[in-house]
């Protein structure tokens, strides 16, 4: 096995059947048979974008239009209303509209919404490969966790949301100075053209120094070059600028991998999956099985040679490639090159003897803390006995990512300001941290001093009961929090505040039941499941019995806008992508040598979509931000490792 020797050994050759191709996916035939409840959603495939415009795509598209024009019409029926007749040229004006408004601090993200030069490349880009699933949301049914699957909100066009009251709290948060009027921001980073331009500019602004170039010369012709000639590396490197590198990332990651061209090649393996999620490749593309190989190729180089073998340049090439292999999800490939990883820092003499200013060491524990969490794993004890720095105290305004599992000040300052925080979400936010916070002090054995005056009947609770009835109240009141698809509230078509909802129900029933996030995913098993729902929208709510929150979790993410990563809420953001991506880990999800059927597949894909999602805002944030992405994760696998790690873990 790669890397996974004894301290005597030499550390081997990694082989390259790790970047072979995930076994085909076969088409699923539905059979015709009679429909009880709302039509199923279908999949359109094609191996290249034309076929989307042939005959048979067309019939297919035309015959579900059809069935689901059939279905609402007999709805309708039923409850007595005229239907519309169907148009054959003509428009009939609607009297309701039935969407979704987008929220104004919650746009969709830019990719969805414009084209750009960088998209229409890679979308011509591994002509060949099999995109299963389109990057865009709109083609599956929406989820509502009150009210199963089933249609978007229904809001007239005159409602108007109903007020909202300020918490004294929040009124007294808000009231600060802004981060904002103080030009704070969590991190330099937006997926945008003008970011990608400054970011890659100054890469070829450094290795043109380097390179001693002159003047008239290509400064794009300083990016080297992968010896495989269908790997377009400028491409590839543009992307990956544009979607993991932040301001911190050229300061503190860019002068490491300038030392050399394999180093900043290697880096383009997780830009490489990126543009798979993008495109709706299941699993690997032609082209990041391509950059793995070559990377494959380096670390076995640099493995022969004696004097690299144990080098902070060869463990960057592995862990550049543990990025890589992350979209993949084969947890068995990811477990033997992290054993491969600790190996090696075991000849170098532990963590603090590896090179670039802590950079390596910072980022080799979080990506293996990244993974350990996502796996439902027991860290390695290498990391599980590392304690990161110490986080120093910061003023209030000082931006920081803030998160239910790190919160070194007594409120979510940045949060507040963000843009993208309600106050819903905000008290929301804060009772996970309370219960986070209650749940690790009562089973570390004593409870969290709170200076507040006690009564007599508090007093006389013994540390049990107190602690139940905390959590009993939290629970009660995330119970009762309204969906985001509910018409005319405060947090209609809120996203972020539905993601962080769904994430908080998932974490939430993990904590109380002590069962695992993938295990409190499941459907039927959370307790905090709205009652009044079965009673309001009982087929809505049986359709939910068999469906898991990880996936209701999925479609709300995919509605918020993370250019930015969610922005001044980017630690919030981690630590929801976190959750759902333990919780979407099912025993389909984990074992890669079955073949994919139906429901597993878009199983698979949730999971590694979120994969993704997180693991982007933990390579943008640990740069800038490295302490407090170490300590989140840390916190939350202490949590994983008190409330069970599902199956496996």
């Amino acid at each position: 096995m790669p890397l996974d020797l004894d301290p005597d050994e030499s550390l081997g050759e990694i082989p390259r059947a790790s970047a072979s191709r995930a076994p085909s996916q076969p088409r699923v035939r539905r059979r015709a048979r009679k429909r009880n409840g709302p039509p199923e959603f279908q999949f359109l495939t094609a191996t290249d974008p034309s076929q989307f415009k042939d005959e048979h795509a067309k019939r297919s598209v035309r015959s579900q239009a059809m069935i689901q024009y059939r279905y609402r019409a007999e709805q309708q029926r039923q409850k007595g209303q005229e239907v519309p007749e169907a148009s054959s040229g003509g428009s009939v004006k609607p009297q309701r509209t039935r969407r979704i408004t987008a929220s104004t601090t919650n746009e969709p993200p830019p990719w969805q919404s414009r084209p750009n030069r960088l998209i229409e490349r890679m979308m011509n880009v591994g002509e060949g490969e099999d995109p299963l699933f389109p990057p865009m949301t709109s083609t599956f049914p929406v989820i509502n966790v009150d009210e199963g699957f089933g249609e978007p909100a229904e809001t007239t066009v005159n409602e108007a949301p109903l007020p909202l009251v300020h918490s004294a709290r929040y009124r007294r948060i808000l009231s600060m100075p802004s981060l904002t009027a103080n030009k704070q921001k969590i991190t330099e980073y937006e997926e945008t053209d003008e970011h990608e331009t400054i970011v890659t500019r100054i890469l070829c602004g450094k290795l043109g120094s380097l390179q001693n170039l002159g003047d008239g010369v290509d400064p794009f012709s300083v990016i080297p070059q992968f010896e495989n000639p269908e790997l377009d590396s400028l491409f590839l490197v543009r992307t990956c600028n544009r979607a993991f590198v932040s301001t911190a990332t050229t300061i503190k990651w860019m002068p490491i991998l300038l030392a050399n061209p394999k180093a900043l090649l290697s880096s383009t393996a997780l830009a490489s999956t990126y543009n798979d999620m993008r495109t709706g490749c299941q699993g690997d593309s032609k082209r990041t099985m391509l950059v793995k190989s070559e990377i494959i190729g380096y670390i076995n180089d640099f493995l022969r040679d004696t004097e690299l073998q144990f080098s902070d340049m060869t463990l960057l090439l592995i862990l550049h490639l543990l990025a890589g292999e992350m979209w993949n999800c084969n947890e068995k490939i990811l477990r033997i090159h992290e054993s491969g990883i600790t190996r090696l820092i075991r000849q170098r003499g532990g963590i603090k003897s590896l090179g670039g200013n802590g950079a390596i060491a910072e980022v080799a524990a979080a990506c293996c803390y990244h993974i350990d969490i996502f796996c439902e794993a027991t860290p390695n004890t290498i990391f599980e006995d590392w304690n990161p720095p110490s986080f120093a105290p910061v003023e209030d305004i000082v931006a920081i990512p803030e998160s239910p599992i790190f919160s070194p000040r007594s409120e979510f300052y940045t949060i507040a300001h963000s843009g993208n925080c309600s106050e819903t979400t905000y008290e929301l936010l804060c009772d996970m941290r309370d219960l986070t916070d209650l749940f690790l002090s009562h089973h570390a054995g004593f409870e969290k001093k709170i200076d507040i005056p006690l009564t007599e009947d508090e007093l006389r609770k013994s540390p049990s009961e107190e602690y139940d009835s905390k959590v009993a109240a939290i629970s009660a009141r995330l119970s009762a929090l309204p969906s985001a698809y509910t018409p005319n509230t405060p947090v209609s078509n809120d996203w972020i505040y539905e993601s962080c909802r769904i994430a908080a129900i998932i974490y939430t029933t993990a904590i109380m039941c002590r069962i695992s996030f993938s295990d409190a995913s499941g459907p039927g098993r959370s307790p905090l499941i709205p009652a009044a729902a079965s009673q309001k929208h009982p087929a809505g709510q049986g359709d939910l019995q068999y469906r898991r929150l990880s996936d209701a979790l999925f479609q709300a993410v995919e509605k918020s806008n993370m250019t930015d990563v969610w922005g001044g809420m980017s630690g919030v953001l981690y630590w929801v992508a976190m959750i759902g991506a333990a919780a979407a880990r099912i025993p389909s999800t984990t074992d890669l040598s079955q073949q994919q059927f139906g429901d597993n597949i878009y199983a698979m894909w949730v999971r590694r979509c979120f994969i993704m999602f997180a693991t982007r805002t933990m390579i943008v944030l640990i740069f800038g931000h490295p302490v407090p992405i170490l300590v989140a994760q840390r916190k939350l696998l202490r949590v994983q490792e008190l409330t069970g790690r599902g199956h496996h873990g």
